[in-house]
């Protein structure tokens, strides 16, 4: 006969370990405002409906699958209930929700399955081994453990992978194995030998869920890649387009402008005219590096440049780098004078706004090199800076397209600061390097 307290312990018992464990897995996901004001419903919640079958069920008739069948939809509803606490107090979505207690119940049976075999190892533990508190404090360090190896690698900007596949597939196969190896073992009453295979099974299992979450970040980060080289493609093709029209447009203009001083030439008509002839000037294509592709991306950043008050300087043979293909060029470049200039527009001194880009051979070598200054300090990680924005995995694809389309060539790519500079570098062994006409703008 199962008395009131029993069935409390019963009733209360997974759940608060269950608590204590998802607290780790929520820690990192991104919350919703005011979320403190909407998690004491969660507890509140729990509490109501232990009280409910603290009610209902010594009122049930004496049945053998009675027990199993009331104890699976307590269950239920506490995974019911907690996957809803979490979409109120957090931004995940229903499939991470999942995700999140599946974990967190891996991880709590995996400190039931380390505490099966401290028990066995003790052979007699003292009182204090088996303490309520003792107990929970060691919940909480193999959770600590969890949560430093796996889900901060996990996590990724406030989320879990999200995948309803993955989190039900995930469900399943630990379901199944722990059911079935606890009733296994419950028959032969070695216990430790649970917690042994099956502790190594959840282990297993938590790194395999790393990898293949690794996985799907770098496909995803592939088909990011491939995103932004198709939009700079497209807009490289728009740009040419742009550059011949705008060219011909100014050579036409200036004819007119030359005509027009040739009828009378009042001073303020000389004037007004030096001036729109200085601002056709800005619209003129005046690189011709000996690359089509180097020339395109130039004039469109000086335009930039232009309006920003930032002093572009270019000393570049562009023939230097025609062994790479037109839309890599652009789109290398591209990213590396956005890069130059985003940093430029956080310095609140417009007289220091500058970018230098420089292409040169030197032994054999073909070097690409962009200088700029930056404000505040640039954080470097594995010879490569960090980004400043809170949105780390997606505004750090620039820098990534840069290394992989030289890594493409047969480049290597050097950053480093040096008297407030930030400089990066990319040297590549190009083939046919024309070493006697070269082109300085």
């Amino acid at each position: 006969m199962m008395t009131s307290d029993m069935l409390f312990q019963y009733l209360s018992g997974f759940p608060m370990q269950l608590a204590v464990a998802l607290c780790f897995f929520v820690i990192p996901l991104k919350k919703r405002d005011r979320w403190f004001f909407r998690f004491p419903l969660v507890p509140l919640a729990i509490a109501a409906e232990i009280g409910i079958w603290m009610l209902v069920f010594p009122k049930q008739p004496a049945h053998p699958f009675l027990p199993v069948f009331f104890f699976a939809l307590h269950y239920l509803l506490i995974f019911i209930i907690y996957s809803a606490g979490i979409c109120l107090v957090s931004e995940a979505t229903v499939h991470e929700a999942a995700y999140c207690i599946i974990c967190a119940y891996m991880t709590q049976h995996l400190s039931h399955c380390l505490n099966l075999i401290g028990d066995h190892l003790l052979t007699d533990p003292p009182a204090w081994w088996t303490a309520e508190p003792v107990a929970y404090g060691k919940l909480a360090l193999v959770c600590l453990a969890v949560y430093l190896l796996f889900v901060r690698r996990i996590c990724r900007n406030g989320h879990y992978p999200d995948s309803a596949l993955r989190a039900l597939s995930l469900y399943v196969l630990v379901m199944a194995v722990m059911y079935f190896l606890s009733i296994r073992v419950s028959e032969t009453q070695e216990g430790w030998l649970h917690g042994v295979y099956t502790g190594l099974l959840i282990t297993v299992l938590m790194y395999e869920e790393l990898h293949s979450a690794e996985q799907l970040r770098l496909q995803q980060e592939i088909h990011a890649r491939e995103h932004m080289d198709t939009l700079h493609q497209a807009q490289y093709e728009m740009s040419k387009e742009n550059i011949a029209l705008i060219n011909r447009k100014s050579h036409d203009l200036k004819r007119q402008i030359t005509a027009l001083r040739t009828v009378g030439s009042p001073e303020e008509q000389s004037a007004a005219i030096a001036e729109i002839e200085q601002a056709v000037e800005i619209y003129e294509n005046t690189f011709h590096t000996g690359s089509k592709a180097l020339d395109t991306v130039l004039t469109q950043e000086a335009l930039i440049c232009s309006q920003q008050k930032i002093e572009l300087s270019v000393m570049a043979d562009g023939k230097l780098l025609s062994f790479i293909k037109s839309v890599d060029l652009y789109t290398m470049l591209s990213n590396i004078l956005d890069n130059a200039i985003e940093a430029n527009l956080r310095i609140q001194e417009k007289s220091r706004r500058s970018i230098h880009l420089s292409v040169h051979e030197k032994k054999g070598l073909v070097l690409l090199q962009c200088e700029n200054p930056y404000a505040g300090s640039v954080s470097m990680k594995d010879g490569l800076p960090e980004t400043s924005k809170a949105d780390k995995e997606n505004h750090g694809i620039g820098t990534r397209s840069i290394l992989s389309t030289a890594a493409q060539y047969g480049g290597t790519v050097h950053i480093h600061t040096e008297q407030n500079m930030y400089v990066l570098r990319i040297i590549f062994h190009a083939p046919d390097v024309n070493q006697d006409e070269k082109t300085t703008t």
